[in-house]
C-alpha cells in the first residue's frame, strides 16, 4: 500500500483539475456593452465652522475625532505670482527661510523643539499662496503653537542660514540642467508663457535672482504680505472650536495689519495661435520627455475640473 503525503495529494488534485478543464473552450468576454455601473458612493463632507479672532483673522475649523491629531495651516494669499518683476523666486525663498530661524530660536532650536513634540512643521509656497503647516498630537498642540506662530509671524532670516539655503538652491539649479525630466517642464513654461511672464519662469527663480536676494529682501516680502487681512487659519483634527480658539487667540490675536499691499493680478498670457515643435537636444539622454499643451482657462474658472 502506497501512502501519499498531504502535499503530494494536493498536487495530484491540482493536476486532475487542470486536465479536466484543459479541453473546455475559453469564454470570450462580451465587450459589446459596458458593465453596469453601481450606485455612486455617498460623499459626506464634515461641516466647516467659520470663526474669527479678535484681529479679524478668519479661522476655519473642521472637527475630525478619529485619531488624536490636529493639522493647523496658516494660508497667506501671496506666492510666486506676486514676485516683483526681475526678482522671480522671492516668495519661494521667503517661505523656505521661515523655519530657518524665528523669534529667539535658531533653525536647530526649531527642529529640536518640533521633534521633541512629535510634530511636523513646514513652510511652502506656490504661485498663488504661501503656507505654514503644523501637524501635531492634540496633547502637544498648546506647546507647539508658540513655535508655529514664531515661524509664521516672527522669522529672523539669518544670513548664515540664507547662505546655506542659497547654496543648496544653486546646486539644485545646476543639477537640473543634466536631468531631462526637469528640463522639459521648465522649457515648456518658457515656450508657452514667454520669458517675461511670471508663469514662464520657475517658482524658485533663476541663478541670478537667487544669488542676489538678501535678508532684507525676504523680510520686506514677509512684512508686505504676511498680514491678518491677507491670511486664513485652517484647523482640522481632534479638537473643538471652543477649545482651540482661545489657544489660537493667544498666539495670533495680537497680530496686526500694516499698510495693506494691493495684489496685482497675474496678466493673462496670450494663447498660442499656431502649432510649433521645439526640440531641446540633450545628448546621451536615456529617455525622451514630451510636453504638449497651450494656455488653459484660469484656475478660478467655476468649471475648471470639467
Amino acid at each position: 500500500m502506497i501512502r501519499m503525503t498531504r502535499p503530494a495529494v494536493a498536487l495530484a488534485a491540482l493536476a486532475l483539475f487542470l486536465l479536466a478543464n484543459a479541453t473546455l473552450p475559453a469564454q470570450a468576454p462580451d465587450r459589446s456593452v459596458p458593465p453596469t455601473l453601481g450606485p455612486a458612493p455617498a460623499v459626506k463632507m464634515p461641516p466647516i465652522q467659520k470663526r474669527a479672532l479678535s484681529n479679524g483673522l478668519p479661522v476655519w475649523i473642521i472637527e475630525s475625532h478619529k485619531v488624536p491629531l490636529v493639522q493647523v495651516n496658516l494660508l497667506v494669499l501671496a506666492g510666486s505670482g506676486d514676485d516683483p518683476a526681475g526678482r522671480f523666486g522671492l516668495a519661494n525663498l521667503t517661505a523656505a527661510m521661515l523655519d530657518e530661524g524665528a523669534g529667539t530660536r535658531s533653525s536647530l532650536d526649531i527642529a529640536d523643539a518640533v521633534e521633541f513634540l512629535g510634530a511636523d512643521l513646514s513652510a511652502t509656497s506656490s504661485f498663488d499662496a504661501s503656507a505654514v503647516r503644523l501637524n501635531v498630537p492634540v496633547a502637544r498642540l498648546e506647546a507647539a503653537l508658540p513655535i508655529f506662530a514664531d515661524v509664521a509671524l516672527r522669522p529672523t532670516f539669518p544670513q548664515k542660514d540664507l547662505d546655506r539655503v542659497r547654496d543648496e538652491r544653486l546646486t539644485a539649479i545646476l543639477q537640473a540642467r543634466d536631468d531631462p525630466e526637469q528640463i522639459a517642464p521648465l522649457a515648456f513654461q518658457r515656450i508657452v508663457f514667454g520669458t517675461t511672464h511670471r508663469y514662464g519662469a520657475p517658482a524658485f527663480g533663476s541663478e541670478a535672482t537667487v544669488k542676489a536676494f538678501t535678508p532684507d529682501d525676504l523680510r520686506g516680502f514677509h512684512q508686505a504680505w504676511f498680514q491678518p487681512a491677507n491670511a486664513r487659519l485652517v484647523v482640522v483634527g481632534d479638537v473643538t472650536a471652543d477649545a482651540v480658539l482661545p489657544l489660537l487667540e493667544r498666539q495670533f490675536g495680537g497680530w496686526r495689519n500694516a499698510t495693506p499691499t494691493r495684489r496685482t493680478p497675474v496678466p493673462t498670457a496670450p494663447a498660442l495661435t499656431a502649432s510649433h515643435i521645439y526640440i531641446v537636444d540633450k545628448p546621451d539622454a536615456p529617455q525622451s520627455m514630451i510636453r504638449i499643451g497651450n494656455v488653459g482657462v484660469a484656475r478660478s474658472t467655476p468649471d475648471f475640473f470639467t
